[in-house]
């Protein structure tokens, strides 16, 4: 009779929330972001707290950012980053220097690929993840969450992501998080090329996000103990020396 092998209950496990930023077949920057949380209850649980608080029930959502609501993102983010144990990573196109959709063929496939990039970089050794992802419309022959897990498995040579669901951005405060994080670390790209201004709400709460990790700015690629920002190139792939987001 085969031996039965059993994870130990202590086996490294995560909740990722994927979600993207601008529109990758037409925007000249577009961003892939990823939050990973070990026991992401303790962060939603802050978030609600904080909600209820504020008496603010509406989406996060930095395209929805007005002068009125500046404070209330502010201290969203505050309650975010507070928690120590989340890791957040971003990979950034800019088109005009080396456009994803022209290497992998199409919108949809180009979208795998940085996703799929992005978590192999991320997912430490020997953990499993399960992934939820914003939901997009898609035509029927685009699989995303099959052909994400099939491929990051398999270049992982193991386990790597248990199940990829794509859920409204509304159900869950984790999808608006990334939202805001990975908007603002694009909106800093827009500035400096001359896309956006330096006054708005989304500028000031962008450069608040920035100081919150520590960082001056989200224009160079960064590695800290809870962000990983890197710039998409054609040789952006785990292997090639520099792309690895872990520690």
């Amino acid at each position: 009779m085969a031996k039965h092998l059993f994870l130990p209950r202590t086996h490294p496990t995560s909740l990722a929330f994927l979600d993207e930023t601008g529109s990758i077949s037409h925007d000249r920057f577009f961003a892939v972001g990823l939050l990973l949380h070990p026991e992401p209850s303790r962060v939603l649980r802050s978030i609600q707290k904080y909600r209820d608080r504020t008496h603010y029930y509406d989406e996060f959502h930095l395209t929805e950012l007005t002068q009125g609501a500046l404070n209330i993102y502010k201290g969203f983010v505050d309650t975010v980053l507070a928690d120590r144990d989340f890791r957040f990573f971003c990979f950034v196109a800019d088109r005009d220097l080396a456009d994803p959709v022209a290497r992998f063929a199409d919108p949809w496939m180009a979208y795998l690929k940085l996703s799929e990039q992005l978590l192999i970089g991320a997912i430490r050794p020997g953990e499993i993840a399960t992934v939820l992802a914003d939901n997009y419309s898609t035509p029927d022959h685009v699989l995303f969450e099959e052909d994400l897990k099939s491929n990051v498995n398999r270049r992982l040579r193991r386990l790597g992501i248990a199940s990829v669901v794509r859920v409204d951005s509304r159900a869950t405060d984790g999808l608006q998080t990334v939202d805001v994080l990975t908007s603002a670390i694009a909106f800093h790209h827009r500035r400096e090329a001359g896309l956006a201004g330096s006054r708005s709400p989304k500028a000031l709460l962008a450069d608040h996000v920035a100081k919150r990790f520590g960082v001056p700015d989200f224009l160079t690629e960064r590695k800290t103990a809870c962000l990983g920002l890197k710039m998409y190139d054609h040789a952006s792939q785990p292997g090639v020396a520099g792309f690895d987001f872990g520690e």
